[in-house]
């Protein structure tokens, strides 16, 4: 099965890099494979800025551990796929690095198993101070 799909991939990537060729030269199909890998690069050494960009959300509970996860995740392969010579692997790289899609693409794949709902902050808050009486035992 994971011949199938790889063999699919390959047909696909042969085409798109086959076209973006013919319409912008051989050259160009060069600079643009030299161009996305330099961002693929570039993404690699800059992930750690928005690893903690997320892992902020996910302490102010705006987003779930798994979304965090799976967004930094697809980010990663995002930057892979940029590195990877071709137009289609570049298509889906440069989806991979907007986070919405990230998400999107995580939530078909992956089962969320965390719900966090954001409180307000003025929730009733019960503040109790326990206060132990100690006796003293006479002789």
């Amino acid at each position: 099965m994971v011949g199938i799909y790889f063999l699919v991939y390959l047909f696909f990537e042969i085409l798109f890099s086959y076209e973006f060729a013919r319409v912008f030269t051989p050259f160009g199909l060069f600079l643009e494979i030299i161009f996305s890998a330099m961002v693929g690069i570039y993404v690699i050494k800059n992930l750690h800025f928005s690893f903690f960009d997320g892992f902020q959300k996910v302490l102010r509970r705006e987003i779930s551990e798994e979304e965090f996860v799976t967004a930094e995740f697809f980010k990663l392969i995002g930057a892979f796929l940029l590195i990877i010579p071709g137009i289609f692997s570049d298509i889906f790289g440069i989806l991979f690095l907007f986070e919405p899609f990230g998400r999107w693409f995580g939530k078909k794949f992956f089962k969320n198993t965390t719900v966090y709902k954001k409180s307000p902050i003025d929730d009733d808050i019960i503040d109790v101070e326990i206060v132990e009486i100690i006796e003293e035992k006479k002789p």
